[in-house]
């Protein structure tokens, strides 16, 4: 027997008499029960018999519609006002109730081929309609995500620190892990991007990325190394774990102008759940949990992880031309 305790009597502790939280705490853990029929459907891969036969190129729509079911049912009955589902719609849920929630049930879904981590994220916002998603995302009452990977855990947050619960693959059951997760003081050297889209960036990321990529011989004096799992869940996982930086910038391509992850489904939880573990979430400029989106499928760009690194890409804004530099300074000497 586990020595960790089970992730829904820590959540009925700490919702209390708090009505809003006991939704809360019902949803999650409704969500954690769905959360263990995706593992089990996620690691069986093609030997699902609903899935005979159907090429692995194709299969990431039979997880997408099969993760999206499950969660529903296990939602079912749960005291939601609404729930907002990233693939699927808005559904009204029980009259009188108070919050709404955002699910992106499996995200990463076309890369289960490749055998790569995958996830889903939530966001509770206060609420009982489409409205209450669009606010500034520090009013999220909780927000999360799993994942699905070596082990298949859980990042959430209730405003009070960060929380990680690891499923136990024997019983199905969710234990915590970590009352108050945070990012490590002495962080890995580590950014994770996808360096192929630089030359769409702008100059100030672009000028933060050279001054990484030049290591030891540039103006930060320490090599740095990359990190691209091209899974968000495993991108944060490892934040929160090691530290260093993320980022995911918009840029000038057509249709990545506004960035190109969710706000609602994935930016706001992420932000809180890196914030509420010590570290930062910006947009390169301005705090995201400070922005609120106008539209359900709004996108923005992300940039996440160790305060000073996310604090940093900040500044190359503030450089004249926006990041641009002659190539005097290329080398010792900036932001020393």
């Amino acid at each position: 027997m586990s020595s960790y305790p089970e992730l829904t009597t820590w959540l009925r502790e700490q919702a209390g008499d708090d009505a809003m939280l006991q939704t809360v705490a019902d949803a999650i853990g409704r969500m954690a029960t769905a959360a263990r029929d995706v593992s089990r459907m996620v690691a069986r891969g093609p030997l699902n018999e609903d899935a005979s036969g159907i090429p692995w190129r194709e299969l990431f729509n039979y997880f997408d519609n099969k993760a999206s079911e499950l969660f529903s049912s296990a939602l079912a009955g749960a005291p939601l006002a609404c729930v907002a589902r990233e693939k699927g719609g808005f559904f009204e849920g029980v009259a009188g109730g108070d919050v709404c929630l955002a699910i992106d049930s499996l995200n990463g879904s076309t890369n289960i081929d490749a055998n790569t981590p995958v996830g889903s994220f939530f966001s509770f916002m206060p609420g009982s309609g489409e409205d209450a998603f669009l606010r500034p995302g520090r009013e999220q009452v909780a927000a999360g995500y799993f994942i699905y990977g070596p082990r298949t855990a859980m990042a959430m947050t209730f405003g009070k620190g960060t929380q990680i619960a690891t499923m136990d693959p024997e019983t199905g059951v969710f234990h915590l892990v970590a009352e108050a997760k945070e990012l490590p003081e002495k962080y890995e050297r580590e950014y994770a991007t996808n360096a192929s889209n630089y030359r769409y960036w702008d100059p100030a990321i672009r000028a933060f990325m050279d001054d990484l990529i030049d290591g030891a011989e540039g103006p930060r004096e320490v090599d740095y190394s990359m990190r691209w799992a091209a899974s968000l869940a495993a991108e944060t996982s490892r934040i929160l774990n090691r530290g260093g930086i993320f980022l995911y910038p918009n840029d000038n391509r057509p249709g990545h102008l506004e960035g190109r992850l969710k706000r609602i489904f994935h930016v706001n939880p992420v932000a809180f759940v890196i914030e509420q573990a010590g570290g930062m979430a910006t947009d390169g400029r301005v705090r995201l949990l400070d922005q609120a989106a106008e539209r359900m499928d709004q996108r923005a760009p992300l940039i996440f992880g160790t305060p000073s690194e996310v604090e940093r890409v900040r500044r190359y804004y503030d450089l004249p031309m926006g990041g641009m530099r002659s190539p005097l300074f290329s080398h010792r000497g900036l932001f020393r």
